[in-house]
């Protein structure tokens, strides 16, 4: 239950201490410091994408050109952050954009795209929904978190229920109005017409073609109390509201099912994702409008095999749809303890970790994640910002620990892949500000090395079968270079020794940990053994054998050009005609295809099947007194062709009571 309150940092940060618009007019832009020359967004890597929450953000005038330059040193070309209903419209239908305006074109002019979310309802018009909580309620924050939505914040906005359109409907039409009196409509609509591909600061700006925000995030957490005040129902609506305006506005707008913090439950299911999908089984629309997102965003903390859960769940209640919408893993991180403002003297904080553990559940969570089919990938934080609580400790070296150490509650929440800076607002006392943390190097290994990949396989070597072991074993294809990834942990607190195969002819395979060090290393006679230090992170409980961050994760990049192993059967004796089966195994990319010829009685070989991926096929009509030979190569998907295996048939002379039909009396 714990983890669900480190859970919701990434929302609200700042907001209540920054003096957010203040001094500024509806339509002034505010310098971000940076030269106004929008640019084409950077190519998106896939399969994972990669995102960094809050490299920039709405809550403050001025972004230094620092923060930027560390949000793309990570790798990432994705930022998230929310842009607040409540301090845009800060008087009924009056909007001030100026801090919005500024951090959007801050994040365009870097070339990067925005998961940007939407929510905070204004208070005028909160609507009381007191008595109707979520049906999954997760535990609040700690009491006068400054941190937190207000209580009017999370509540469901007034005219909700009204039409999304002036006739009086919901029902989309390219010559139809946004209804004014379903003020979250209006505001969906405003937001994405101003900041769409071609919208009205695309065509003050001049951003070229194609360049702006396509990515909307409706609310987040909805699924906590202190994000949402509404049942599912209300959320439901919300979503499909926010969906149908922002598909008015920009037919290619993408939108987000708000991100999810509870992923982990009793329930072999995602409650509130599970809850929200039954209404909308209900609604007639639904179908026609892919359930009103394109996106489901989930959140995971603390534990890194948990992302797999999450992802794996999410996927079945999409496919018992068969919805092909995307999932994203748009928040996942972990604090550390051992540094400021973590409490550095209390190594056993709960759900926090070391900066190193830090640097391990990065890399683990994304292979978890991938191997399940997740799209994108958004570390929460850049920076340590405030965390869940705003304070300002002093700096306490950790050696002094021992003689005179400060209470656990002094601390914050170090989050961040890089410490704040000495003008942050919060956690700006550090000795060296503004500098990376270990969880640096391991998101660059990602962003450099696992983009573009494909699962292989997966296994957990250790044990009475090979998914209960002890070490933990992933397989990725890089269709682009033709190489394996593997990446490998030890799961418990057992140091561990992985024996795996190699997949190219020099048995080699480059090395890489979480601080981005290499090295070449070398198979004998076709075998990799390679140690796996024991898992250290007990900070976090778990209901699992294993520990909720593994030990040190490598991976191992080597080329495949071992060619696949193919079996191929058949009876020796058929009728009029025979089934024919054959298989194929690939350790280094997976089976692609497979090419079958035929020959009859020793005759020259001729296509049957060629660029098959079916393991089975009938044969017909087959000749009495000859002998037909079946012949299948295997092909990987990195190129390699098997060697050929062949299996033989004879068909006999067929005694005539096979043709003659069977009568029997009635």
């Amino acid at each position: 239950m714990g983890v669900l309150i480190i859970i919701s940092t990434m929302i609200y940060l700042v907001e209540n201490h920054a003096g957010v618009g203040a001094g500024a007019t509806a339509g002034t832009a505010v310098s971000d410091g940076t030269e106004s020359r929008p640019h084409t967004p950077l190519a998106t890597q896939g399969n994972p994408a990669y995102g960094m929450n809050r490299i920039s953000n709405s809550e403050r005038g001025n972004i230094p050109e620092a923060q930027y330059q560390k949000g793309l040193s990570t790798g990432a070309t994705w930022d998230r952050w929310p842009l607040y209903w409540n301090q845009i419209e800060k008087n009924p239908g009056v909007f001030d954009w100026s801090y919005q305006d500024n951090a959007v074109k801050g994040v365009i002019n870097h070339g990067l795209n925005l998961n940007a979310i939407l929510l905070g309802t204004p208070g005028f018009y909160h609507t009381n929904q007191s008595a109707n909580q979520p049906p999954h309620p997760a535990p609040d924050l700690p009491l006068h978190s400054p941190l937190s939505l207000d209580e009017v914040q999370t509540g469901v906005p007034l005219g909700l229920d009204e039409p999304i359109f002036t006739d009086g409907s919901d029902i989309p039409g390219a010559d139809k109005q946004i209804n004014d009196n379903n003020k979250w409509a209006r505001f969906v609509a405003t937001a994405v017409n101003r900041y769409k591909p071609g919208g009205s600061i695309a065509k003050i700006d001049g951003w070229p073609e194609g360049v702006g925000v396509t990515h909307w995030e409706m609310w987040n957490e909805p699924d906590l109390t202190h994000f949402w005040d509404g049942s599912a129902a209300d959320y439901a609506r919300l979503l499909k509201v926010g969906y149908l305006a922002a598909k008015h506005a920009d037919p290619h707008a993408v939108v987000l099912f708000g991100g999810l913090a509870d992923v982990y439950s009793s329930r072999y299911e995602i409650p509130y994702l599970n809850d929200v999908l039954e209404l909308f089984d209900q609604d007639s629309m639904a179908p026609a409008y892919n359930y009103f997102h394109d996106i489901v965003a989930l959140h995971n903390y603390s534990y890194s095999y948990r992302a797999w859960r999450a992802v794996y769940l999410a996927q079945i209640q999409l496919d018992n749809r068969a919805l092909a919408n995307e999932i994203w893993l748009n928040e996942t991180g972990v604090p550390v303890w051992d540094d400021y403002p973590g409490p550095v003297c209390h190594p056993d904080s709960a759900f926090r970790a070391t900066m190193q553990e830090q640097a391990h559940f990065i890399i683990q969570t994304a292979l978890y994640a991938r191997y399940v089919d997740v799209d994108n990938i958004f570390f929460f934080s850049l920076t340590d910002e405030c965390g869940n609580v705003f304070v300002n400790p002093p700096y306490f070296p950790p050696e002094q620990c021992e003689d005179d150490p400060p209470s656990s509650e002094y601390a914050g929440d170090a989050f961040g892949i890089f410490r704040n800076t000495a003008d942050a607002i919060c956690s700006n006392q550090h000795p060296e500000p503004g500098t990376a943390r270990p969880s640096l190097q391991a998101f660059q290994v990602l962003t450099q090395y696992f983009v573009d990949v494909e699962p292989l396989w997966q296994a957990r070597p250790g044990g009475t079968t090979p998914y209960d072991g002890t070490q933990e074993m992933f397989a990725f294809f890089k269709p682009a270079t033709g190489e394996r990834i593997m990446g490998l942990w030890a799961l418990n607190e057992e140091t561990q020794t992985a024996v795996f195969n190699s997949t190219n002819s020099d048995q080699t395979g480059l090395l890489i940990t979480p601080d981005g060090v290499t090295q070449t290393i070398h198979a004998t006679q076709g075998i990799f053994t390679l140690t796996l230090p024991a898992a250290t992170n007990t900070n976090t409980p778990t209901d699992s054998p294993y520990n909720a961050i593994g030990g040190q994760p490598f991976l191992l990049i080597e080329q495949d050009d071992t060619p696949p192993d193919i079996t191929i059967s058949a009876p020796e004796r058929a009728g009029i005609d025979v089934t024919v089966t054959w298989a194929g195994h690939d350790l280094g990319s997976n089976i692609a295809s497979y090419d079958l010829t035929v020959s009859d009685n020793g005759g020259p070989a001729t296509p049957w099947l060629t660029d098959t991926t079916e393991i089975s096929g009938l044969y017909a009509p087959l000749l009495q007194e000859h002998t037909y030979t079946f012949t299948v190569i295997g092909r990987d998907q990195a190129g390699n062709v098997s060697p050929q295996k062949s299996v033989s048939v004879y068909a006999p002379i067929l005694n005539h009571h096979t043709f003659l039909p069977l009568v029997r009396k009635p």
